[in-house]
């Protein structure tokens, strides 16, 4: 009986300390699914900027340490393409699992953070740091960003960190002892910033601007230094001393600075509205506009123009002897947005545009079609596929009477793998000169590196000169696909970077970009690769009309159909201009005269060779003649210039 008993009682202890372990098993196990990266030290901290997703944790597993390293250093902001602004922000600012290395590795990360903006989103990513005033380096990195996100109190409240003035970041050189005039500077302490200054010199500092900057920040001076943004502390000293903005700053300004400037507190107190514009309109061709910002570039839609005030015609006035006529509708909207496209000069800037009015296109597609003239579809087509909205290309090309370029046929089928049958062949087969089948197998190695079936025209390949190659590109081409092959998510992104950055997407190596477009489909980032694809694609189309013509090197082919021209032919159709667009309406009379029109033009086509034939006529010595053979030339050759339609 006392056996059965004590067999009891060990089953019910059992019992219950399996039911406790159980449950502090579940409590430990909510700890861990609740912990976030942040517990794991530098790299789980993430902030990303607003507008980005944040990457997978796994990015960094299985990076190359020294590869890694040497990227954080030499990345910098100048990403021309604007898919790679994106990329290369998301995995400096998302948090992941720690790769193999030390705690200098994860210092690079937060330096290319700090180079790399928006400030905004720098400041944020300190914050999630923990532990932070343990490591000097960052928290000088933090105070900097602290400065250039506008938070000067917290930014001051760093350098009171014990120990920091001891460290090698300050005994090597000058920064605590400028940061902390800076601080004396923005409390409206003149002589202990002063101070600061002189100890900051007698320890090596030989840059002039810090002490000129504080003493214009305690009163007016004769001579004020520009405003600086190179770091936050001198930006922070810029506004507390109302320094102007130059004009390289709003034009050409690295985008960390320009994040800084538009998300500073009362900038608007500072800057002109116009600079303010140009300010936030660099900064989203750059990347680091905030959604809001680059939504206030957005224009208004002004007008709508009925399609009865487009076609009817003007009716003249009623009053006796008056010649005046009611003023013209405006022209529809479409042609300024065509207008804007064609005319923004690199990739970034017609990206940027297209992402500006593509909603309102879509608006007025669906609402008002007929205000979208024939002549602005190209250029519409060439927003869309900017954005990568395929359903709006399509749309727009089946309205369009002008067929898509290759390469735009090529990027819809990137977009939609179903919208047009083998147009890797068809671009291969239309070029029609071996400089043109060059360029065409470049394209196809592209779209065969974002994915496109080759479909046996991988044959292309083997034709001798392809692709071209630059130099200094072998080494980071070689590494992205070692990258790849390990899966490193995160290193692949930042080579594909290191290796196009500074380069126009129109003239980037077109190798280089297939190992990038590659890369970031073998490791499952292929929205990624097809962009990069699509915006070189794009790029190189955009630069074949903008060659200057040999007769109007003023009047390039994008911004050929004239805004005001179709409105104008609408609007007046009674003048003699009428032989290229009222001639159509008129009956059989004017086709006729059309047939003896033609003859004139083989006709002055042969008047433009005798120019190029006259030296050799210039060889007997007949001064006399030569002067009046030059008239007739030039007279000649004004009539058989005709405007671009």
């Amino acid at each position: 009986m006392t056996r059965l008993m004590i067999r009891k009682l060990i089953l019910c202890s059992t019992l219950i300390w399996s039911l406790g372990a159980t449950s502090l098993l579940a409590q430990s196990s909510a700890k861990i699914e609740a912990s976030t990266l942040q517990d794991v030290g530098p790299w789980g901290a993430a902030a990303l900027p607003e507008g980005l997703d944040r990457l997978d944790s796994d990015l960094w597993i299985g990076a190359d340490p020294g590869t890694l390293a040497i990227v954080f250093e030499r990345i910098q902001a100048d990403q021309r393409f604007p898919v790679l602004q994106r990329l290369v922000r998301q995995a400096i600012f998302s948090g992941g699992a720690a790769p193999t290395g030390d705690q200098d590795l994860a210092r690079g990360r937060f330096r290319a953070a700090s180079k790399l903006g928006p400030a905004e989103a720098t400041a944020r990513l300190f914050d999630s740091v923990p532990r932070l005033n343990r490591d000097p380096a960052l928290t000088f990195l933090a105070m900097d960003a602290a400065f250039r996100a506008g938070r000067t109190e917290e930014a001051c409240s760093w350098l009171s960190t014990p120990g920091l003035e001891a460290t090698p970041e300050s005994q090597s050189g000058t920064l605590w002892l400028e940061s902390r005039a800076v601080c004396y500077a923005l409390n409206n302490e003149g002589a202990a910033a002063n101070l600061s200054v002189d100890l900051a010199r007698t320890k090596g500092l030989t840059d002039t601007w810090l002490g000129r900057a504080v003493a214009a920040s305690s009163g007016p001076v004769s001579s004020p230094p520009p405003l600086r943004a190179d770091s936050g502390r001198a930006l922070a000293l810029s506004i507390k001393a109302g320094l102007k903005i130059p004009r390289t700053t709003v034009s050409s300004g690295d985008p960390a600075s320009l994040s800084a400037i538009l998300n500073w507190p009362d900038i608007r107190t500072s800057v002109t509205e116009e600079d303010l514009t140009a300010l936030m309109r660099r900064a989203a061709q750059t990347g680091v506009a905030t959604p809001a910002q680059e939504a206030r570039l957005r224009g208004p839609v002004l007008h709508v123009v009925t399609p009865e005030a487009v076609t009817a015609p003007v009716a003249p006035t009623q009053e006796a002897g008056s010649s005046l006529a009611p003023e013209p509708p405006p022209p529809p909207l479409a042609f300024s947005w065509a207008s804007r496209i064609s005319q923004s000069p690199n990739a970034q800037a017609r990206a940027l545009e297209a992402r500006l009015l593509v909603p309102d296109l879509k608006a007025h597609l669906a609402t008002a079609p007929e205000q979208i003239p024939d002549e602005t579809l190209p250029a519409l087509i060439e927003a869309a596929l900017w954005v990568g909205d395929a359903p709006l290309a399509q749309a727009l090309r089946d309205r369009s009477t002008r067929p898509m370029s290759p390469r735009q046929r090529l990027i819809l089928a990137l977009l939609d793998p179903v919208a047009d049958d083998r147009p890797v062949q068809r671009h291969i087969e239309t070029a029609t000169n071996p400089a043109a089948q060059r360029q065409a197998v470049r394209d196809a190695l592209i779209a065969w590196s974002a994915g496109l079936p080759p479909q046996g025209g991988l044959s292309a390949l083997l034709q001798p000169g392809l692709p071209d190659v630059k130099g200094g590109q072998a080494g980071v081409r070689t590494a992205l696909s070692f990258a790849a092959a390990r899966g490193a998510k995160g290193e692949v992104i930042l080579l594909a970077g290191l290796a196009l950055q500074g380069q126009e997407p129109a003239s980037a190596d077109a190798e280089t970009v297939a190992i990038a477009v590659s890369a970031l489909r073998q490791v499952g980032l292929r929205d990624g690769a097809v962009a990069l694809a699509r915006e070189y694609l794009l790029a190189l189309d955009m630069v074949v009309p903008t060659k200057p013509s040999a007769t109007g090197a003023a009047n390039p082919a994008p911004t050929g159909p004239a805004v005001a021209a179709p409105p104008s032919n609408r609007a007046s159709p009674p003048p003699n201009t009428g032989p290229s667009s009222s001639g159509a309406a008129a009956p059989a009379a004017p086709r006729p005269k059309a047939a003896p029109a033609n003859p004139p033009q083989p006709k002055a086509a042969p008047a433009s060779r005798p120019p190029a034939s006259q030296p050799k006529a210039k060889v007997p010595p007949r001064g006399q003649s030569q002067a009046p053979s030059r008239p007739p030339a030039r007279t000649q050759a004004k009539p058989n210039w005709t405007p671009p339609n």
